[in-house]
């Protein structure tokens, strides 16, 4: 008999003991059977010093310091040394910041998505004076761009040649565009003003200002801003030189015309002084007679 209890004693000990879930590791697993979490609509809960740290609701939704998360994964912490969330944190130097905080990689050298720092402040930060950066080292003048995309198409591209493509209107309280050089040439005293003869022959013809592309040109190759705005300053200039000189030209005249205003009043007094002149001569004939 006894030897019968010891049996079964030892079977339901070797039946516990396969079942149980060993924290040094275990093999042989079956993910179907074994598993950490509940089998009913009751959320797994982590703790820590009877602290509840992880929560993983029937839904899928885990919390990190909340005990209803209403996301994939989130989290809320106390604000510990203005610091909500830490992914990571080291003491280095380098333009770039030192390696990576946090890197989502396809291979195990280089990072599709990479955060660095090189500080140990509160913040989000990026580099040795705290920019923010978006980067992507390829040398390649074709590929590597770093793209914008929004309903699944690239709205924003900027090519690893420094040009940057925009679908859509690009809004700012302030542009600065830097080119050189700028159209003061124009006021160079060798500049060669075009006439104004030339001017109009050239806009009668063309239906376009000399040296500014056409409406057509313009609709297939877009404009430079730059270049552009430089034209135009250019055609300002010439206006400008256009306008000082028929500003001369009015004062010229204005002089010429005064002058003769001058010579008419002369001519009125002379003719006044003839015609005094004249009926004293009249009236002189007349007492002679």
């Amino acid at each position: 008999m006894k030897t019968q209890l010891f049996s079964i004693a030892l079977l339901v000990s070797s039946f516990t003991f396969a079942q149980s879930w060993n924290i040094t590791g275990n093999s042989g697993t079956n993910p179907s059977n074994n598993f950490i979490g509940t089998t009913d609509n009751q959320p797994l809960v982590l703790k820590s010093n009877s602290i509840e740290v992880v929560r993983i609701k029937p839904n899928g939704n885990v919390g990190i310091g909340v005990i209803s998360p209403d996301a994939k994964l989130h989290v809320a912490q106390d604000n510990i040394n203005n610091q909500n969330l830490v992914l990571g944190k080291f003491t280095s130097s380098g333009p770039t910041g030192g390696s990576a905080i946090v890197g989502l990689t396809y291979n195990s050298t280089t990072a599709n998505l990479e955060v660095n720092s090189t500080y140990a402040g509160n913040g989000f930060r990026y580099g040795t004076y705290g920019d923010f950066n978006i980067e992507n080292d390829t040398p390649s003048p074709d590929f590597g761009a770093i793209n914008f995309i929004t309903n699944k198409k690239v709205q924003m591209a900027i090519m690893p040649n420094g040009n940057t493509s925009l679908q859509g209107k690009f809004e700012a309280k302030e542009l600065k565009v830097t080119l050189t050089p700028t159209a003061d040439f124009v006021f160079d005293e060798k500049y060669d003003l075009p006439k104004l003869e030339e001017v109009e022959k050239h806009i009668k013809e063309k239906k376009h200002l000399p040296e500014i592309a056409s409406a057509k040109v313009m609709e297939k190759e877009g404009v430079n801003v730059g270049e552009f705005q430089i034209k135009l300053l250019q055609k300002i200039e010439e206006l400008t030189l256009y306008s000082i000189d028929q500003n001369k030209q009015i004062k010229q005249q204005a002089e010429q015309l005064k002058h003769l205003k001058d010579e008419n009043e002369d001519l009125k007094v002379q003719s006044a002084k003839i015609e005094k002149l004249e009926q004293q001569v009249q009236k002189l004939l007349s007492t002679k007679k």
